[in-house]
């Protein structure tokens, strides 16, 4: 229903006031739902592709990174963080409109979300350029890659489940019972605990569920986990639960339940095995990307689109499996990208420096333009994929 409602819709220096800025310049606001270290790489590698193609300089990078309003040679841009509270998402999102940013560049599902909306009906609304996005068709950004409203485009993270299970199996191969913890609220979580729910039922796993509202949901949701027998939490993509896993991570530890999720990063806030997605500094440089060549009248955002970012990732965090007393297979441990033990990465692996080292390695423009033309070209909306797209979703509805 969603998808056919959307359907029809489509058709360092100084912080500057909302009035008086100069027009002659774009304005660009960045806007995020909490702060998490995957969204500072991807803020990283938009900066990185501004300064590619001369919007910023190097020393503009520099300042940008402390996240303060600026006022460039070029761009102007203005940050915004709703600290995973979703009443502050409108509030963020007024600030920019009221600035009248010209691109709102999105990090995060909710934030993306409303971003949609509150633009939609808008006359000239500004390009929604979203990215750290999971299923943004079930949650309404869009209906399909190339069914989307004109002004909006961006970078969907497929999450692989598939991918987590493997190595849950791999760590305990007769687990019987798992439990997961979701927020009932966001498309993100609901997609998530019916693939948890799918595949753990392929594998004759029986799953205990708990749908959570609210960050005073976690712990007794966790507990009642507990007291249903659940060997293992496996949990979703959603913001409730991501902000919410150190809640999460004390209950199992303190009953030697080890956490799996479907991020690598997540080990850093204390999951014991993160499988997952961890390209956050090329999911960056996509929309960063994207960004360069709107401002630069290279792509109309209404035919470019949405792209679909894969990758596989495996962190072990060993602080909570001791604390869990759980042994990590050797299975795990040999093909792990990150390690923590003692509260730091004691190992990772090549292909994961490579991807952190990337910040701050600027490739010139003249470098990186035939492959970014080559990526665009790719995301191009032909007539006849918009109508093959569309056409898919009648079948669906009907």
């Amino acid at each position: 229903m969603i998808r056919r409602v959307l359907t029809i819709c489509l058709a360092l220096l100084w912080v500057f006031p909302a009035a008086g800025q100069d027009n002659d310049k774009p304005t660009i606001a960045i806007l995020r739902f909490g702060s998490l270290a995957s969204l500072d790489i991807a803020e990283g590698a938009i900066l990185d592709l501004l300064e590619s193609y001369d919007f910023i300089s190097a020393d503009e990078n520099r300042i940008l990174e402390e996240r303060r309003d600026y006022q460039g040679e070029h761009v102007n841009i203005i940050w915004g963080d709703a600290g995973f509270d979703f009443p502050t998402i409108s509030v963020m999102l007024d600030d920019a409109l009221d600035h009248e940013a010209d691109v709102l560049v999105t990090l995060g599902t909710p934030v993306t979300l409303a971003a949609v909306k509150a633009t939609l009906d808008l006359d000239a609304p500004p390009a929604v350029l979203f990215t750290a996005v999971h299923n943004p068709f079930e949650a309404g950004i869009a209906a399909a890659a190339c069914i989307k409203p004109a002004h909006v485009t961006g970078m969907e993270i497929v999450t692989s489940y598939d991918f987590v299970f493997e190595k849950l199996q791999e760590q305990d191969p007769d687990l019987a019972v798992i439990g997961t913890i979701f927020d009932t609220a966001e498309a993100s979580g609901v997609y998530g605990v019916d693939r948890i729910r799918d595949i753990a039922g392929e594998m004759g796993i029986s799953v205990e569920t708990a749908g959570v509202t609210s960050l005073g949901d976690l712990r007794p949701a966790a507990a009642g986990l507990v007291q249903k027998g659940a060997q293992a939490i496996v949990l979703p993509i959603d913001s409730l639960t991501t902000q919410g896993l150190p809640i999460i991570v004390a209950i199992a530890n303190e009953n030697g339940i080890p956490i799996f999720h479907p991020s690598l990063g997540s080990i850093y806030y204390g999951a014991t095995i993160g499988a997952g997605y961890s390209s956050f500094y090329q999911n960056g440089v996509n929309v960063g990307r994207t960004l360069a060549f709107h401002l630069n009248g290279d792509i109309d955002i209404a035919t470019t689109g949405i792209h679909v970012a894969t990758g596989r990732g495996l962190g072990v965090n060993l602080d909570s499996a001791n604390l869990q007393g759980l042994e990590v297979s050797d299975e795990l441990l040999n093909a792990a990208d990150v390690v923590l033990e003692g509260g730091v990465p004691t190992r990772v692996s090549i292909r994961t420096l490579q991807r952190i080292q990337q910040r701050g390695v600027v490739i010139p423009q003249e470098r990186r333009l035939e492959a970014d033309r080559e990526f665009f070209a790719s995301l191009q909306c032909s007539p006849e994929m918009i109508a093959e797209q569309q056409a898919q979703l009648e079948a669906a509805d009907s």
